[in-house]
């Protein structure tokens, strides 16, 4: 394999390494956010306003 080909691999890899860890933390964020937004609303709904 040429030097070219490793590089190209490596970044190809790191690139998608990096699109997974950024879109789980994104999922992972979001549900906390909605957690705790429903936790905060939650004694208003049970009340009926």
């Amino acid at each position: 394999m040429s030097n070219y080909s490793q590089k190209k691999s490596f970044w190809a890899i790191m690139g998608t390494l990096l699109l997974v860890i950024a879109s789980t933390a994104l999922f992972v964020y979001k549900y906390l956010d909605d957690k705790a937004h429903d936790e905060k609303w939650k004694d208003y709904d049970e009340c009926g306003i």
